[in-house]
């Protein structure tokens, strides 16, 4: 177990530099979504200062979401697509050891950037705080988790780079969109509201609103949690079955 987790530590602090030298994951983990926040949290507090309550964890469910489901599967189509989750599987490393240190290395930069978020949107913005911190980290956990896990399926399911591409693009914009992130789900036509619930994002806006700020919700925070939490459940035992159909051939 000590060997494993040597190897492990050392595979991951590898991957983590490897992902700020890679050019495409650094754009979609830290600028796109930094420069985005610092533009748009701008625009909506000026526009609508009631945003400022909301600012802090819809910018950060939107970079988390940047991140895991445009940033992730990338890597790992190139992987399979340069045949090396094959060759770690025939030196006896199973597949899911290799996507589980790109997850955790995910989760440490998503983690970095939505503690940016959490950190400046009071100071820059006049954002509102968490009334229980410990709820919001709790909640930031379990979004980041289902979201790497969406990236991860992504990934693994893509064939090549033009279709992780699609996939991403299908998560993402109805993500931005449905979810509450750019305005209230209220303000959505019934049909679309009704959508917004198959989005994960839905779910974490309530999650943190209830949770962690105290602000009024739709559906019961509890529930939204639980959701939240199922759908990344059901997303990373998938993950792991497509990665164990990898053949050795």
């Amino acid at each position: 177990m000590s060997k494993f987790i040597k190897a492990f530590s050392r595979h991951l602090w590898i991957q983590f530099k490897m992902d700020i030298r890679e050019r495409g994951t650094l754009l979609t983990y830290y600028l796109l979504p930094l420069v985005f926040y610092f533009i748009v949290g701008s625009v909506f507090v000026s526009i609508n200062p009631a945003s400022k309550q909301t600012l802090a964890f819809s910018m950060t469910i939107f970079a988390v979401t940047m991140g895991a489901v445009l940033g992730m599967p990338a890597p790992v189509v190139k992987m399979s697509e340069s045949e090396v989750l094959r060759a770690y599987k025939v030196c006896g490393i199973p597949g899911w050891a290799t996507l589980l240190v790109h997850a955790v290395s995910a989760f440490l930069h998503l983690s970095i950037v939505s503690l940016v978020i959490l950190l400046t949107a009071p100071v820059v913005f006049g954002a509102g705080i968490p009334t229980n911190y410990a709820s919001y980290f709790a909640v930031l956990f379990i979004l980041l988790f289902c979201n790497i896990a969406i990236g991860l399926l992504i990934g693994v399911s893509a064939k090549n780079q033009s279709a992780a591409t699609l996939l991403s693009q299908a998560v993402f914009l109805p993500t931005v969109m449905l979810g509450g992130i750019m305005f209230p789900a209220s303000m959505l036509p019934g049909a679309l509201r009704t959508l917004g619930y198959l989005i994960p994002a839905t779910y974490a806006m309530q999650s943190f609103s209830g949770y962690a700020f105290g602000l009024p919700i739709g559906v019961d925070a509890a529930l939204s949690l639980m959701v939240l939490t199922l759908i990344g459940i059901a997303a990373a035992i998938l993950v792991v079955l497509k990665s164990k159909a990898v053949k050795t051939e």
